[in-house]
């Protein structure tokens, strides 16, 4: 077995070894949180891209549909509701 005895040196190239390591860790670790925080704001800005706009459409979108809708509806014979009726156009298409 090694001797468990060991020398005021050895322990304080240790503690140095040790805080050397320590220091070099911390430097470390702020580059990795640096990186932690763009890719968050990244993630958060692309999911602003995408989910914004199909929020947005679902808001808006379907008043402006109607407006346009409405007049094609009108030609194709639809009823008032909004829905087109199939049999008024095959009729209309038998005539």
């Amino acid at each position: 077995m090694p001797d468990q005895k060991e020398g005021p040196s050895t322990l304080e190239e240790l503690v140095r070894k040790n805080l050397e390591l320590t220091q070099e860790l911390q430097k470390q670790m702020g580059s990795v949180r640096r990186y932690l925080f763009w890719q968050r704001l990244t993630s958060i800005f692309y999911l602003i891209i995408i989910v914004g706009p199909i929020i947005i459409g679902i808001i808006y979108l379907p008043p402006l549909l109607k407006n346009v809708i409405a007049p094609y509806q009108e030609l194709l014979g639809g009823d008032k509701s909004g829905g087109l009726d199939i049999n008024s156009i095959l009729n209309g298409l038998n005539r």
